[in-house]
């Protein structure tokens, strides 16, 4: 399969060679840079865009024979941008994902007023149920939208960055919520995100795009051990630190240095700050500081000096 976009007579294909598979019970991860292709691989995954070449097939079936109504009872899918809705009250807004099943007149059953409570219990705000949607935060508007996709009662659900806008702690809380559902739902699940160190924490597998418009998949192990994460960018001055699962800037260093740290806090604390200032830490090298606190840093020639500032000081002169 082959995705991107056709504008007149003019067709740019961002990815090829395409053969992707989701499997429920699973939470997977597409991560790549701005402009790789993320979001227009989700629109044809979710049948919102044709793909150039080949086809998406959905439970086997390829999608061309699939009608609008048999798609939204197949596929959910929880969009990147910001939500709005803000007179409805949450319960309201996670019921409209009951459509596929409510029939012409839109009217909810006692069965489907269930299934909407199940979804809000699920995602942790029945409490907030009567509430309405411009009163939440960012963090708790995406719950509400993640329980608006659970009460379509779909096999798979899609997510174009749901983290995007979210402080630390909600995306945190979402990631971990899309594993939990996966897992025990048993629903595919495939986000699209830029967070990284949570998406190699919690996805099951990863589908990276690189910057040479390769799609690298398999579990989140596999694509980290063969290097993948460290073609994402084309930038030799960024680089994948497997250590955190994130990545760094390479920054021009003054002096290599081996450090002695029995706190491992400290000296990760330590590390980052004499790295930002130009000096790396390799515990190779044959010139070695000591640092027992923050304020007590030994250096090289036995002298006791309180800040990094003054070890860089040490090495510039």
């Amino acid at each position: 399969m082959a995705v991107g976009f056709v504008q007149g007579s003019r067709r740019t294909t961002l990815l090829k060679g395409l053969n992707l598979s989701l499997e429920q019970g699973s939470l997977v991860a597409l991560l790549g840079r701005n402009g790789a292709g993320k979001s227009t691989l989700i629109r044809a995954i979710t049948c919102d865009n044709a793909p150039i070449e080949g086809r998406v097939e959905i439970g086997g079936k390829p999608s061309q024979e699939i009608t609008k109504h048999q798609l939204s009872r197949l596929v959910s899918l929880v969009a990147t941008e910001r939500i709005m809705g803000g007179a409805f009250t949450i319960s309201e807004l996670v019921a409209l994902g009951r459509q596929p099943h409510t029939g012409f007149l839109g009217r909810l059953s006692k069965h489907d007023k269930e299934v909407v409570a199940q979804c809000l219990e699920a995602v942790g705000i029945s409490h907030k149920a009567q509430q309405h949607v411009a009163s939440l935060s960012d963090g708790e508007r995406q719950k509400a939208m993640i329980a608006k996709a659970l009460a379509q009662e779909t096999p798979i659900i899609v997510l174009d960055e749901p983290t995007a806008f979210l402080d630390v702690a909600s995306r945190i809380e979402t990631m971990q919520l899309l594993h939990k559902l996966a897992h025990e739902q048993h629903k595919a699940v495939l986000l699209s995100s830029h967070d990284i160190s949570q998406s190699l924490l919690l996805a099951d597998e990863l589908w990276v795009i690189t910057s040479d418009h390769e799609v690298v998949t398999g579990t989140t192990e596999q694509v980290v051990m063969s290097g993948a994460m460290d073609r994402v960018f084309g930038d030799t001055s960024i680089f994948f630190n497997g250590n955190i699962c994130d990545y760094e800037a390479h920054l021009p260093t003054i002096a290599t240095v081996r450090l002695h740290c029995e706190d491992d806090n400290l000296a990760r604390c330590i590390t980052n700050a004499m790295l930002r200032n130009g000096i790396a830490v390799d515990q190779s090298s044959d010139v070695s500081i000591k640092v027992d606190d923050v304020e007590h840093i030994v250096l090289p020639d036995g002298k006791i000096v309180s800040s990094v500032k003054e070890v860089v000081a040490f090495f510039n002169n």
